[in-house]
């Protein structure tokens, strides 16, 4: 939607006569070139006038012409130039910009802030989600910060709705990962696109989300480039994640697990996947030979931290309500249609 507004208050167009604006109309211009003096000035309060009768009161142009003894294009002309010496100016408001903010819905998780990601047309869902983690990324990520940065198929937007980032370090949170159509390359490039428009240093994390074994793991942690990649998560300012439901293709981890391992968290009680940390209905997280072989972001790192999470798991509130209640997410953004799952879910 948008609205029009008279950049100068209406008591000046009020006063304005409809013989002076005559006289000023038939010659008289004003501008960056123009010489400032009375006829400047009648000449002003005539575009302020008409600007105010058109634009506030829908007075319309025929109607104006009669009014201040002016021809229609005498009119036309002087509210052109009204909007272009900034008299009268556009504003746009895109009621889908910041998302719908549900401080209810957050209250009772028991996090700071719940947005609901309306896309626009033409917009993907995830494409929405990661717009609106990109605007509460800005809103608390300072100059000279670090931000941790966890890849999803969510995610991987983030740059795109991204004009600027303050100077910041930037920490890769997992390792890349591959989903059907998604490449590990892709997965790395994020971290690097964000440390380019940041300008900060950049922490990569150049192992898989998940190895074979806890001794390969161990191997790979105890690698200089690795350790302090993951060191580098321990002063994280605000960091940027992904939830997964525990479900075939809702998590990143679900497929890199054999099938026997899937069925032992589910029979556990999993319901909900953030980088590679498992959590059940309770927010608790489950403790399993998988988290050996993860290599990660600790959950004591991602506490410490403002964590923004996107999630969307249409179809599946319980990821929603183990997250808020793991502590280790602060804000989270999602689908509508999720938003209202989760609500149901709490009666």
């Amino acid at each position: 939607m948008g609205s029009e507004r008279a950049g100068v208050g209406r008591q000046a167009g009020a006063g304005a006569q409809a013989g002076a604006g005559a006289q000023a109309g038939a010659g008289m211009q004003t501008g960056p070139g123009s010489e400032a003096g009375p006829g400047a000035a009648d000449a002003i309060a005539l575009k302020v006038a008409l600007a105010s009768e058109h634009h506030l009161e829908g007075v319309p142009k025929i109607e104006l012409a009669r009014r201040h003894g002016l021809s229609r294009f005498q009119v036309a002309r002087l509210l052109d130039e009204a909007r272009a010496e900034g008299i009268v100016r556009i504003e746009v408001v895109d009621p889908t910009a910041a998302g719908r903010d549900l401080s209810p819905l957050a209250e009772r998780l028991g996090i700071s802030s719940v947005t609901v990601a309306v896309a626009r047309p033409g917009e993907a869902p995830r494409a929405a989600i990661a717009r609106q983690v990109a605007g509460l990324l800005l809103r608390h990520l300072r100059e000279g910060g670090r931000v941790g940065v966890a890849w999803s198929r969510t995610l991987m937007h983030l740059p795109a709705a991204l004009d600027a980032l303050p100077v910041a370090d930037i920490v890769q949170l997992v390792g890349p990962v591959s989903t059907a159509g998604h490449s590990t390359a892709q997965s790395s490039a994020l971290v690097h696109e964000l440390g380019a428009r940041s300008g900060g240093q950049v922490w990569a994390l150049p192992t898989p989300l998940i190895v074979d074994s806890p001794q390969v793991a161990a191997s790979l942690r105890s690698m200089e480039e690795v350790r302090t990649a993951l060191d580098a998560a321990d002063g994280l300012d605000v960091a940027t994640v992904s939830v997964g439901a525990w479900a075939d293709g809702a998590s990143t981890l679900w497929s890199r697990l054999r099938p026997a391992e899937q069925q032992r968290a589910l029979d556990a009680g999993v319901v909900a996947e953030i980088c590679g940390i498992l959590l059940g209905e309770s927010g608790a997280v489950w403790h399993s030979a998988v988290e050996d072989r993860v290599i990660g972001v600790r959950p004591d790192q991602l506490r410490r931290a403002r964590v923004i999470a996107a999630i969307p798991a249409v179809g599946h509130p319980e990821a929603v309500l183990a997250a808020a209640r793991s502590g280790l997410v602060d804000d989270i953004v999602l689908a509508p249609e999720l938003a209202e799952q989760v609500e149901a879910l709490l009666g």
